[in-house]
Protein backbone atom coordinates (compact mmCIF):
# COMPACT_ATOMS: atom_id res chain seq x y z
CA UNK A 1 0.00 0.00 0.00
CA UNK A 2 1.19 3.92 -0.67
CA UNK A 3 1.52 6.31 2.06
CA UNK A 4 -0.19 9.56 1.75
CA UNK A 5 2.73 11.35 0.73
CA UNK A 6 3.66 8.70 -2.31
CA UNK A 7 -0.80 9.45 -3.40
CA UNK A 8 0.47 12.56 -3.25
CA UNK A 9 3.48 12.33 -5.15
CA UNK A 10 1.64 10.16 -7.86
CA UNK A 11 -1.11 12.70 -8.42
CA UNK A 12 1.76 15.55 -9.04
CA UNK A 13 4.00 13.51 -10.63
CA UNK A 14 2.24 11.24 -12.13
CA UNK A 15 4.71 8.26 -10.85
CA UNK A 16 5.94 7.03 -7.92
CA UNK A 17 8.23 4.55 -6.93
CA UNK A 18 7.45 1.82 -3.74
CA UNK A 19 8.51 -1.43 -1.75
CA UNK A 20 6.83 -4.72 -3.29
CA UNK A 21 7.10 -7.89 -1.02
CA UNK A 22 9.27 -9.67 -3.98
CA UNK A 23 12.21 -12.22 -2.57
CA UNK A 24 15.56 -12.70 -4.06
CA UNK A 25 14.43 -15.71 -4.93
CA UNK A 26 11.19 -15.01 -6.97
CA UNK A 27 13.60 -12.12 -8.53
CA UNK A 28 16.09 -14.92 -9.69
CA UNK A 29 13.17 -17.06 -11.05
CA UNK A 30 11.56 -13.93 -12.94
CA UNK A 31 15.17 -12.94 -14.46
CA UNK A 32 15.66 -16.05 -15.39
CA UNK A 33 11.94 -16.45 -17.16
CA UNK A 34 13.30 -13.67 -19.31
CA UNK A 35 16.20 -15.07 -20.41
CA UNK A 36 14.22 -18.37 -21.53
CA UNK A 37 11.81 -16.14 -23.48
CA UNK A 38 14.20 -13.38 -25.04
CA UNK A 39 17.55 -14.74 -27.09
CA UNK A 40 21.04 -14.72 -25.57
CA UNK A 41 23.10 -11.42 -25.74
CA UNK A 42 24.63 -12.48 -29.06
CA UNK A 43 22.26 -13.35 -30.91
CA UNK A 44 21.77 -11.25 -34.21
CA UNK A 45 18.14 -9.80 -33.62
CA UNK A 46 19.48 -8.48 -29.85
CA UNK A 47 22.78 -6.74 -32.10
CA UNK A 48 20.04 -4.88 -34.04
CA UNK A 49 17.60 -4.09 -31.54
CA UNK A 50 19.30 -4.17 -27.80
CA UNK A 51 15.75 -3.44 -26.34
CA UNK A 52 13.74 -6.63 -26.56
CA UNK A 53 9.95 -6.76 -25.82
CA UNK A 54 7.15 -9.01 -25.44
CA UNK A 55 3.55 -8.16 -24.85
CA UNK A 56 0.74 -10.39 -23.92
CA UNK A 57 1.83 -13.54 -25.19
CA UNK A 58 3.92 -15.76 -22.06
CA UNK A 59 2.16 -17.91 -19.36
CA UNK A 60 5.66 -18.55 -17.42
CA UNK A 61 4.46 -19.60 -13.78
CA UNK A 62 6.88 -17.06 -12.31
CA UNK A 63 4.93 -14.21 -14.34
CA UNK A 64 1.66 -15.43 -13.52
CA UNK A 65 2.32 -15.30 -9.77
CA UNK A 66 3.67 -11.87 -10.32
CA UNK A 67 0.70 -10.90 -12.44
CA UNK A 68 -1.21 -11.85 -9.72
CA UNK A 69 0.29 -10.61 -6.68
CA UNK A 70 -1.81 -8.78 -3.93
CA UNK A 71 0.20 -5.67 -4.00
CA UNK A 72 -0.35 -4.54 -7.11
CA UNK A 73 -4.19 -4.96 -7.06
CA UNK A 74 -4.03 -3.17 -3.73
CA UNK A 75 -2.15 -0.31 -5.32
CA UNK A 76 -4.08 0.20 -8.50
CA UNK A 77 -7.05 0.36 -6.17
CA UNK A 78 -5.73 3.07 -4.08
CA UNK A 79 -4.67 5.30 -7.17
CA UNK A 80 -7.34 4.61 -9.16
CA UNK A 81 -10.02 5.03 -6.51
CA UNK A 82 -11.29 2.09 -7.20
CA UNK A 83 -13.37 -0.31 -5.31
CA UNK A 84 -12.46 -2.88 -8.06
CA UNK A 85 -9.58 -3.56 -10.06
CA UNK A 86 -8.45 -5.98 -13.32
CA UNK A 87 -5.80 -6.89 -15.20
CA UNK A 88 -5.48 -5.26 -18.44
CA UNK A 89 -2.10 -6.35 -20.22
CA UNK A 90 0.90 -7.24 -19.06
CA UNK A 91 4.72 -6.96 -20.81
CA UNK A 92 8.06 -7.94 -20.54
CA UNK A 93 11.67 -6.02 -22.08
CA UNK A 94 14.86 -6.90 -21.60
CA UNK A 95 17.72 -4.02 -22.16
CA UNK A 96 20.64 -5.75 -23.38
CA UNK A 97 24.05 -3.53 -22.18
CA UNK A 98 26.00 -1.05 -25.25
CA UNK A 99 28.11 0.20 -22.81
CA UNK A 100 30.02 2.17 -25.94
CA UNK A 101 26.87 3.16 -26.73
CA UNK A 102 25.76 7.13 -26.44
CA UNK A 103 23.01 7.40 -23.68
CA UNK A 104 20.23 8.48 -25.52
CA UNK A 105 16.20 7.94 -24.58
CA UNK A 106 12.57 7.89 -26.50
CA UNK A 107 10.24 10.20 -24.75
CA UNK A 108 6.30 10.16 -25.85
CA UNK A 109 2.59 9.07 -24.33
CA UNK A 110 1.13 6.33 -24.92
CA UNK A 111 -2.48 7.26 -24.17
CA UNK A 112 -4.11 11.23 -23.16
CA UNK A 113 -6.74 12.14 -20.87
CA UNK A 114 -8.63 15.11 -19.91
CA UNK A 115 -8.77 16.66 -16.33
CA UNK A 116 -12.08 15.11 -15.66
CA UNK A 117 -11.04 11.41 -15.87
CA UNK A 118 -8.05 12.37 -13.49
CA UNK A 119 -10.57 13.90 -11.57
CA UNK A 120 -12.94 11.04 -12.22
CA UNK A 121 -14.10 8.32 -8.82
CA UNK A 122 -13.20 5.72 -10.12
CA UNK A 123 -10.41 7.71 -12.00
CA UNK A 124 -10.65 6.48 -15.93
CA UNK A 125 -7.29 6.22 -16.41
CA UNK A 126 -4.87 3.15 -16.81
CA UNK A 127 -2.90 2.22 -14.00
CA UNK A 128 0.56 1.02 -15.22
CA UNK A 129 3.62 -0.75 -12.80
CA UNK A 130 6.93 -0.90 -13.87
CA UNK A 131 8.00 -3.57 -11.83
CA UNK A 132 12.23 -3.86 -11.68
CA UNK A 133 13.18 -7.08 -11.44
CA UNK A 134 16.86 -5.94 -11.18
CA UNK A 135 18.37 -2.30 -9.96
CA UNK A 136 18.15 0.26 -12.15
CA UNK A 137 20.98 2.92 -11.61
CA UNK A 138 21.30 6.45 -14.39
CA UNK A 139 22.99 3.76 -16.70
CA UNK A 140 21.54 1.15 -16.88
CA UNK A 141 18.73 2.07 -19.28
CA UNK A 142 16.11 4.13 -16.30
CA UNK A 143 13.25 4.55 -17.35
CA UNK A 144 12.60 8.62 -18.01
CA UNK A 145 9.85 10.42 -16.97
CA UNK A 146 9.10 14.17 -17.52
CA UNK A 147 7.04 14.69 -13.98
CA UNK A 148 3.68 16.11 -14.17
CA UNK A 149 3.22 16.61 -17.52
CA UNK A 150 -0.31 14.11 -17.51
CA UNK A 151 -1.56 16.97 -16.12
CA UNK A 152 -0.56 19.49 -18.53
CA UNK A 153 -1.71 17.65 -21.08
CA UNK A 154 -4.82 16.96 -19.89
CA UNK A 155 -5.70 20.07 -18.71
CA UNK A 156 -4.52 21.40 -22.65
CA UNK A 157 -6.71 19.03 -24.07
CA UNK A 158 -9.82 20.04 -21.68
CA UNK A 159 -9.28 23.33 -21.94
CA UNK A 160 -9.07 23.02 -26.14
CA UNK A 161 -12.00 20.49 -25.96
CA UNK A 162 -9.78 18.42 -27.87
CA UNK A 163 -11.84 15.05 -26.19
CA UNK A 164 -14.86 16.15 -27.37
CA UNK A 165 -13.74 14.81 -31.24
CA UNK A 166 -10.67 13.15 -29.99
CA UNK A 167 -11.59 10.86 -27.39
CA UNK A 168 -8.79 9.15 -25.45
CA UNK A 169 -7.43 6.38 -26.68
CA UNK A 170 -4.69 4.07 -26.26
CA UNK A 171 -2.34 5.49 -28.93
CA UNK A 172 1.62 6.32 -28.85
CA UNK A 173 2.27 9.94 -29.28
CA UNK A 174 6.30 11.18 -29.67
CA UNK A 175 6.87 14.26 -28.02
CA UNK A 176 6.97 16.53 -31.20
CA UNK A 177 3.55 15.56 -31.95
CA UNK A 178 2.18 16.95 -28.15
CA UNK A 179 1.27 20.08 -27.56
CA UNK A 180 3.50 22.57 -26.74
CA UNK A 181 3.98 22.98 -23.41
CA UNK A 182 6.41 23.63 -20.43
CA UNK A 183 7.31 20.15 -19.26
CA UNK A 184 9.61 19.99 -16.61
CA UNK A 185 12.74 18.56 -17.55
CA UNK A 186 13.17 14.51 -18.08
CA UNK A 187 14.04 12.58 -15.07
CA UNK A 188 15.58 9.14 -14.74
CA UNK A 189 13.66 6.32 -12.32
CA UNK A 190 16.49 4.68 -10.66
CA UNK A 191 15.20 1.64 -8.69
CA UNK A 192 16.17 -1.38 -6.38
CA UNK A 193 15.79 -5.09 -7.54
CA UNK A 194 12.23 -5.86 -6.31
CA UNK A 195 10.56 -2.33 -6.43
CA UNK A 196 8.07 -1.18 -8.69
CA UNK A 197 7.25 2.07 -10.21
CA UNK A 198 3.70 2.76 -10.41
CA UNK A 199 2.58 5.25 -13.38
CA UNK A 200 0.19 6.66 -15.66
CA UNK A 201 1.67 6.25 -19.18
CA UNK A 202 -0.17 9.62 -20.22
CA UNK A 203 3.01 11.12 -18.88
CA UNK A 204 5.72 11.87 -21.02
CA UNK A 205 8.39 8.57 -20.51
CA UNK A 206 10.38 6.84 -22.86
CA UNK A 207 12.97 3.96 -22.59
CA UNK A 208 16.79 4.88 -22.39
CA UNK A 209 19.80 3.05 -23.74
CA UNK A 210 21.73 0.94 -21.29
CA UNK A 211 25.43 1.67 -21.53
CA UNK A 212 25.95 -0.20 -18.30
CA UNK A 213 27.46 -3.86 -18.17
CA UNK A 214 24.74 -5.60 -17.23
CA UNK A 215 21.01 -6.16 -18.63
CA UNK A 216 17.88 -4.34 -17.12
CA UNK A 217 15.08 -6.63 -16.70
CA UNK A 218 11.43 -4.91 -15.93
CA UNK A 219 7.96 -6.44 -16.67
CA UNK A 220 5.16 -3.44 -17.14
CA UNK A 221 1.72 -4.51 -15.61
CA UNK A 222 -1.41 -2.81 -16.08
CA UNK A 223 -4.84 -2.72 -14.45
CA UNK A 224 -7.84 -0.92 -14.86
CA UNK A 225 -11.01 -0.29 -12.53
CA UNK A 226 -13.76 -2.95 -13.14
CA UNK A 227 -16.03 -2.07 -16.12
CA UNK A 228 -13.44 0.37 -17.71
CA UNK A 229 -11.56 0.48 -20.74
CA UNK A 230 -9.91 3.37 -22.96
CA UNK A 231 -10.32 2.13 -26.71
CA UNK A 232 -6.98 1.19 -28.20
CA UNK A 233 -6.41 2.50 -31.99
CA UNK A 234 -5.08 -0.84 -32.75
CA UNK A 235 -7.83 -3.53 -33.02
CA UNK A 236 -5.50 -6.21 -33.48
CA UNK A 237 -3.66 -5.14 -30.28
CA UNK A 238 -6.41 -4.88 -28.64
CA UNK A 239 -7.94 -8.22 -29.74
CA UNK A 240 -4.78 -9.78 -28.38
CA UNK A 241 -4.29 -8.15 -25.16
CA UNK A 242 -8.15 -9.47 -24.42
CA UNK A 243 -7.50 -13.08 -25.89
CA UNK A 244 -4.30 -13.36 -23.36
CA UNK A 245 -6.51 -12.16 -20.10
CA UNK A 246 -9.16 -14.93 -21.26
CA UNK A 247 -6.18 -17.71 -21.72
CA UNK A 248 -4.22 -16.45 -18.38
CA UNK A 249 -8.14 -16.41 -16.24
CA UNK A 250 -7.35 -20.96 -15.29
CA UNK A 251 -3.82 -20.30 -14.33
CA UNK A 252 -4.49 -17.67 -11.92
CA UNK A 253 -5.22 -19.04 -8.09
CA UNK A 254 -8.87 -19.66 -7.51
CA UNK A 255 -8.87 -16.48 -5.23
CA UNK A 256 -7.37 -14.17 -7.69
CA UNK A 257 -9.37 -15.27 -10.56
CA UNK A 258 -11.46 -12.14 -10.45
CA UNK A 259 -8.61 -10.18 -11.77
CA UNK A 260 -8.91 -12.01 -15.29
CA UNK A 261 -11.99 -9.98 -16.32
CA UNK A 262 -12.17 -8.57 -19.29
Amino acid sequence: MLSEQQLARFDADGAVTFDTPLTDAQLADLREALDRLFPPADADTVRRQPRCARTADFLEPALVDLMQMPVFEAVAAQVLRAPDVVLNNCALAKTYPTPDAPFTFEQHTDVQYVLADLQARPRHIVCGFFIWLDDVNDRRAPLMIRPGSHRQIAAWRQQQRVADADNPAVRGTLLDDLPPLDYAPPQPVIARAGQATVLTTAVIHGPSVNVDTRPRYTCHLSLKPKGFDVPHSNPDKDHARRRFIEQLRPHLRPNRQHLATT
